[in-house]
């Protein structure tokens, strides 16, 4: 299994509120077959991955990177229907390691309806949230 700091940081978002859904894992799933991650090695990261709060350094990723896993934490966030405290806890301390001011979270996940007869998608989360990035 390769190291896969971006759907850990997912899986450790699904497990921090301690009620880990269904429709959380199976978004990370999508996501991680979209990233050419084979299932097994999805199912690993999701049974392995603590929801111990260790965000690994995220120094190495991207402009692009960034925004795609700032466009999933928000995604994951909101699949479920609730966006719980200790979701919006993690969810800043990534951010602040991403170079995003606080307030693009609060305005990505204020504004980004996850429903399917809405016409929202990834990349009008990934252009907003590219507004924010200081980099």
């Amino acid at each position: 299994m390769k190291d896969n700091p971006h759907l850990n940081i997912l899986v450790q978002l699904a497990k921090v509120d301690g009620e880990t859904d269904d429709a959380e894992l199976d978004l990370i799933r999508q996501i991680g077959i979209s990233s050419n991650v084979s299932p097994e090695d999805i199912d690993s990261i999701i049974s392995q991955t603590a929801a111990e709060d260790t965000i690994p350094s995220l120094v190495h990723l991207t402009k692009e990177e960034k925004i795609e896993l700032m466009a999933n934490l928000v995604l994951v966030m909101k699949i479920d229907g609730r966006v719980h405290k200790e979701e919006m806890k993690f969810c800043l301390k990534v951010l602040r390691k991403l170079g995003y001011d606080e307030d693009a979270l609060f305005e990505l996940v204020s504004t980004t309806l996850v429903d399917p007869e809405m016409e929202i998608t990834k990349e009008d989360i990934q252009r907003r949230a590219e507004r924010y990035l200081n980099n």
